[in-house]
């Protein structure tokens, strides 16, 4: 159990939409996931929460970076698997673009939220986030494997260049959410 890993701040926008996943391709995502999913043994390996394998409840792999503010670095360091209120607490901001939208309620959006600043109080931890003139700096990069990938092109492992999916397209894929 790693509580720390509900501190990782917000993606800053630059680098909304690349993922490791599309970088590295599925067939590498999903030898990575299965080896995580095993360490884990259906527990979150952030809260320790107990996660049976069943559709709509399993455990989601999650990337940590390093970061490296003078260089507006993100560096993936690793993959753990955590269940899906700690994935969401994480990306509050994904959420509060939701909650925006109409897209999960409100009852939904401070389950999540008071849960996680729970744990992280009970535990002496806050969130850690970049100051928003960070957050919108176009300058970010993600880091994998020693290759860069920012903004606009994202290369992905079979050496093509694809647009980078527009975020408000990713966000309505999502169908309204409530406890």
């Amino acid at each position: 159990m790693n509580l720390e890993i509900l501190t990782h701040t917000v993606l800053p926008k630059s680098i909304h939409g690349i993922s490791p996943r599309k970088i590295m391709g599925d067939s590498e995502w999903n030898k990575i996931k299965k080896e995580k999913q095993k360490i884990a043994d259906h527990h979150c390996m952030c809260c320790g929460e107990y996660v049976p394998h069943i559709p709509g409840n399993y455990l989601e792999c999650h990337e940590i970076y390093s970061i490296n503010t003078e260089k507006k670095e993100f560096e993936l360091k690793d993959i753990v698997c955590i269940c899906h209120k700690c994935h969401e607490f994480i990306h509050l901001g994904r959420l509060q673009m939701l909650l925006k939208e109409g897209q999960i309620t409100q009852e939904y959006y401070f389950d999540i939220f008071n849960r996680g600043e729970n744990l992280l109080k009970s535990n002496g931890l806050k969130k850690n986030n970049l100051p928003l003139e960070e957050i919108n700096n176009p300058n970010w990069v993600l880091v994998y494997k020693n290759k860069k990938y920012s903004d606009e092109i994202v290369e992905t492992k079979h050496n093509r260049h694809d647009k980078k999916p527009d975020l408000m397209e990713f966000l309505g894929r999502f169908q309204k959410k409530s406890l």
